[in-house]
């Protein structure tokens, strides 16, 4: 099964939609993150998984793939690390209730589980209002 969160990227002052896949395989334990990650989106696997364990998530110990999609747009920033620890906590099994498909989720992880502010919001806000979802969730 494959879980999927709204989440919102930034090119230059626009926002586009991104759906952050989440499954769980049986394998090498890990997280991998592919869909053009850029270095600070590589990253995100550890305040991810550093968070979930501060706030005692029972994340198993299986191997982790996280999709950003659209693929073939590059993705440059942390903005996404909220929408990946809520598809991770779905998948596991933390969360029961279902996502909102027409929310989207936007924040940078501290390892202690806090949700950090995020730069760029004017434009990330302004998305939803056009096209992608009834509203976002995140840390101004």
């Amino acid at each position: 099964m494959t879980t999927t969160v709204s989440s919102i990227g930034l090119k230059g002052i626009e926002g586009y939609r991104v759906n952050v896949e989440v499954q769980l395989l049986p394998g090498v334990e890990g997280v991998h993150i592919v869909g053009l990650p850029d270095a600070s989106v590589k990253e995100s696997k550890e305040r991810v998984m550093a968070a979930l364990y501060a706030n005692d998530c029972e994340v198993p110990d299986k191997k982790i793939v996280i999709n950003l999609s659209p693929a073939e747009q590059k993705k440059n920033s942390p903005i996404f690390d909220l929408a990946m620890a809520i598809g991770v906590m779905k998948e596991a099994g933390d969360i029961k209730d279902a996502i909102p498909d027409d929310a989207a989720f936007l924040g940078i992880l501290s390892l202690d589980g806090m949700i950090k502010p995020v730069d760029g919001m004017l434009p990330a806000m302004l998305l939803p209002r056009r096209k992608v979802s009834s509203g976002c969730i995140c840390r101004l």
